[in-house]
């Protein structure tokens, strides 16, 4: 089964399992927008002191956004009581060492596999970011992710999904560094 999801700047945004197994989304106001080229209070600043591949970083501290701290665990923040649960949570970034805070590559399709089979596709934000919320992934997953006409899926089989806990600047447990888009 395949359901396609679009994650973009929406202050909620949520995935429910449905009876059949087959995830569907919500989004409150489709009229939202979500635009890295615009410098607003949503924590994009394109004055950066150049260390991000993308030249644009999130600004606003610690501010509700699905936009917000692009490259960190989000699974790990978020499992401390503050802001919506996720099952799978990451960013693909500009360049393999961005540092943290650095916006990614929006418009990014990630493409889920889960344990039964089930495939979500996910659509990067305007910051990179991409999630599931609440819920729990049928273990094992893959991932694949789709930028450009190019493909690039993931050395193996994944258990956890905080991308980011692997996918830091430098690279944890076999992780290169950041997620990026195929070449």
């Amino acid at each position: 089964m395949r359901s396609a999801l679009s994650f973009f700047a929406l202050s909620a945004f949520t995935v429910t399992v449905a009876c059949n197994g087959g995830k569907t989304g919500s989004a409150p106001d489709s009229s939202a927008t979500d635009s890295a080229d615009t410098v607003d209070s949503g924590g994009f600043d394109t004055s950066t002191n150049g260390s991000c591949s993308t030249g644009s970083e999130w600004t606003d501290g610690n501010h509700g956004s699905s936009r917000m701290h692009p490259g960190r665990d989000c699974i790990d923040c978020h499992s401390g009581g503050e802001g919506p649960r996720f099952a799978l949570a990451g960013t693909v970034q500009g360049a393999i060492h961005d540092p943290d805070d650095c916006n990614g590559i929006k418009d990014v399709i990630v493409h889920v596999t889960d344990g039964n089979g089930d495939v979500t596709d996910l659509t990067t934000n305007s910051a990179g970011n991409f999630f599931i919320e609440g819920g729990r992934l049928a273990t094992p997953y893959t991932i694949a992710i789709e930028y450009g006409g190019h493909t690039r899926e993931m050395a193996g089989e994944q258990t956890d999904g905080a991308c980011a806990s692997c996918h830091t600047v430098d690279g944890t447990q076999d992780a290169p560094g950041r997620i990026v888009v195929p070449d």
